[in-house]
């Protein structure tokens, strides 16, 4: 595993919150799928070798039988691309289609330990081959999968990299080049990742890597610095993935998903300098350290999902070794860690490596001629204890918190915020130069994206954290805290995906929360200064073409899923129209935007003229768009976003009045106060506001409910805007000229904030609140307030 004995890993950066991976089932089965050449020169093909090709059907029918619903197996590339560029997956279509009609839910394997023979995987063009065999994959089993399509891009590349790259042990036979071989791993991972979820968005990655602890050998206490490089080198390979070591090999937060480790009985040694020397640290010593401790510590460093991917013992040490695995997970769930699975690897015995040896490692031995299989009963019935108890303790947490168990709850509001304070350094770091140049804070939504926070306001039965109503509230004050111009465009995202969701068919949901779980960002441009946007019918098929431009195009073209509102031809009303990418760079008229604030958010003008879309590209029915509440409802999110940027105001200001040392003063104590009061009352007239929007809808619209609501909505924007014109006059008066002067933080966030609070239509809902108070009836003699709030 010692890739480098001089590499130094940097500290771990901060952690992303685990994203559950909706498994069938906590014990899984594994299908060895080996497929490397030895040195001698002859290829191992275990799938072969076990006939789980030819017996597949009763192999998963037997794994299905046991419980087991979710298991890992293999592609083998050497067959499938015998020929650079010609795919044909004949062998892996019996495993595939076996899988499927079991009910057994697979990670597949791309690539464990073998590769075609023309492949060089110190080649340039590794990656790229790679790459282009793992969309083939993707789509040949996305084709022919059911539910989520989950792949591991290459299995353990620490191991990988040491055997084919230190010693010689795996092909390609390198010595002294692991670390070459696990960069290139890598980049071939980056790469056939994104070729993956190019043909599937909503795919889904386990990284299986070693799980090992290398003590330091007691005699030799000089070698305590190399036993623990050698202990972190189990890191490498995904903090090459997750961008925080090697960053130019391209790695990001987004390329590890679930982490899986492999963990068998060899995993904990005393270094020695010599590898073959090395003395294993067996479970009984005092110096082994239990298996919770050590998925403890890859939680601390990852805080993501965690598999154990492989485990296993042969012989008679089966059934004791997986015993412990079970008390041992056991430890680790109890104490929070989010471990999702535990596969039993290999389920059915195969040859050794090296000798051809009969290895009795599994649940199941090698086929008779009707693929039955002998059973391991000690092992076979360690698994059903721990499968009652698994089912038993699934029973108890439905009768504690019924529904929790099959209809997962929305994610709490601080596990967002703590995915949001992950992104917010970056944000607040980006703001002001940005201010400068004008630019869009790209770097900013990277942020967002690598830590989940597109995809908040998707239903949980999508894979987003649920965040409606109040809570969304919140965590929009909170970006507009951080940044004004990243609040504005994060709140169209958010309010695209509420119209998608809202109106468009089950097609059209699937696709868009896949966009938006893997960072796509989408936006809504309705304001037009001419004839307006309208759709025509194209002359080939059942597309469109657009006729026409937009103004005030929030994000520009780094919205990559711009939602735009269009006419139906010959006066067919006006629907959504979602443009599948973004708008080319030159359909932009920057010289439009010229603000006195909120810069980088990069509103131009845009001609969209001659831009074609798709039939299912179109959104929901004539009217959609302007459908109350929702139209006028969503106003209270961009007042969140206000009040988090009023806050950022007052925070300068403050932070000014204790650099002078005038906190003190009776008058600076009143200013704020005001405005605090102010500011906390627009707040809670926001979230009153989001009740009765919530109560409207759970009731019904009838018409007079719905225009209270409204009015109610209209007194908010007053509400708020009067708070946040004060906050801005209140600090201006406390840092008067000096503290206006660029780069002073409060000049930016008050040319922000004012700009800000030019919304439409603000004479329109003050003309409607006006109207809703002196129309409205008495009040009836035991209500005490106009707006219904009885019973709150």
């Amino acid at each position: 595993m010692i890739s480098s004995p001089i590499l130094v890993l940097p500290p771990a950066g901060p952690p992303a919150p685990p994203l559950a991976p909706g498994f069938r089932s906590f014990y899984w089965g594994g299908f060895e799928c080996s497929a490397q050449r030895r040195p001698s020169g002859r290829r191992i093909d275990v799938i072969d070798a076990t006939a789980h090709d030819r017996f597949a059907v009763q192999d998963y029918a037997r794994l299905a039988a046991s419980g087991m619903l979710t298991a890992r197996d293999g592609l083998r590339w050497h067959l499938i691309e015998r020929v650079p560029g010609d795919y044909d997956f004949s062998s892996a279509h019996a495993q595939v289609t076996a899988a499927r009609e079991a009910g057994v839910q697979v990670v597949w394997d791309l690539l464990h330990y073998g590769f075609p023979d023309f492949v060089d995987p110190f080649g340039s063009d590794f990656p790229a081959s790679f790459a282009r065999y793992a969309a083939a994959a993707a789509r040949f089993l996305r084709e022919e999968t059911d539910g989520t399509l989950w792949l591991c891009p290459i299995n353990e590349i620490s191991f990988t990299a040491w055997g084919g790259g230190d010693v010689g042990y795996l092909n390609p036979f390198a010595q002294g080049r692991g670390l070459s071989l696990k960069a290139q791993l890598v980049r071939a991972a980056i790469a056939g990742m994104d070729a993956a979820r190019e043909v599937d968005p909503g795919v889904r990655f386990l990284h299986a890597e070693p799980l090992i602890s290398v003590h330091a050998h007691p005699e030799r206490p000089h070698e305590a610095g190399d036993a623990a490089r050698s202990h972190t080198s189990q890191f490498e390979a995904l903090d090459m993935l997750l961008g925080r070591l090697l960053p130019e090999l391209g790695g990001a937060e987004r390329y590890v998903d679930v982490v899986g480790l492999n963990y068998y009985p060899y995993n904990q040694w005393r270094h020695h300098p010599e590898p073959h020397l090395r003395e294993t640290v067996p479970m009984a010593h005092p110096d082994h350290r239990p298996l919770h401790t050590l998925l403890a510590e890859v939680h601390a460093r990852y805080a993501r999902s965690l598999v154990l991917a492989e485990t296993g013992a042969e012989g008679e040490d089966r059934a004791p070794w997986f015993e412990m695995i079970v008390r041992e997970t056991g430890r680790a769930r109890k104490a929070g860690m989010p471990l999702y699975g535990a596969c039993l690897y290999p389920v059915v015995n195969h040859p050794g490596w090296d000798d051809d040896r009969h290895c009795h490692n599994g649940l199941w031995d090698y086929p008779g001629s009707l693929g039955d299989r002998a059973v391991h009963a000690p092992l076979a019935d360690v698994l059903t204890r721990a499968q009652a108890q698994e089912n038993q303790d699934q029973e108890d947490e439905v009768q504690q918190h019924p529904g929790t168990a099959t209809a997962p709850g929305p994610a709490p509001l601080s596990a967002v915020l703590a995915r949001f304070a992950r992104a917010e350094p970056t944000i607040a770091t980006e703001a002001a130069a940005r201010d400068q140049d004008g630019a869009f804070p790209a770097a900013s939504f990277e942020a967002l994206r690598e830590a989940g926070v597109l995809a908040a306001s998707l239903p949980t039965g999508l894979d987003g954290q649920g965040l409606t109503g109040a809570r969304l509230l919140a965590l929009l004050r909170r970006v507009g805290r951080a940044s004004l111009p990243v609040g504005r465009v994060y709140e169209g995202h958010v309010n695209a995906l509420y119209l998608i969701l809202s109106h468009g068919t089950p097609a059209q949901v699937q696709r868009a929360a896949a966009d938006a779980r893997h960072g796509e960002l989408f936006g809504i441009w309705n304001t037009e200064d001419g004839p307006g946007l309208r759709l025509e019918r194209a002359e080939i098929g059942e597309s469109w073409t657009l006729i026409g431009g937009k103004t005030f195009t929030s994000g520009a073209d780094f919205v990559t899923r711009p939602l735009l509102p269009a006419e139906w031809p010959q006066g067919g009303g006006r629907v959504l129209a979602l443009l599948p990418h973004a708008a080319p760079p030159e359909r932009f008229d920057p010289a439009f935007w010229q603000p006195l604030g909120m810069r980088p958010t990069v509103s131009f003008r845009v001609d969209l003229t001659g831009l074609t879309l798709g039939a299912d590209d179109v959104i929901g029915q004539p009217g959609d768009y302007d459908r109350q509440p929702d139209f006028s409802g969503g106003a209270l999110r961009f007042l969140a976003v206000q009040l988090g940027g009023a806050d950022a105001v007052l925070e300068a200001g403050r932070d000014v009045l204790r650099q002078l040392g005038r906190t003190s003063e009776d008058i600076q104590r009143l200013r704020f106060g005001a405005v605090a009061a102010r500011l906390e009352a627009a707040w809670q007239t926001v979230l009153r506001g989001a009740a009765h929007l919530e109560g409207l809808h759970l009731e019904g619209a009838e018409t007079d409910e719905l225009a209270r609501v409204l009015a109610y909505v209209a007194l908010a924007r007053e509400v708020t805007e009067d708070a946040c014109l004060l906050a801005c006059e209140a600090v201006e008066r406390t840092v008067g000229a000096r503290g206006l002067l660029a780069p002073q933080p409060a000049e930016r966030l008050l040319r922000d904030l004012r700009m800000s609070l030019h919304q439409p239509d603000s004479d329109a809902g003050r003309l409607h609140l006006g109207r809703a108070v002196l129309d409205a009836p008495e009040l009836a003699d035991d209500a005490y307030s106009p707006w219904s709030d009885e019973g709150l």
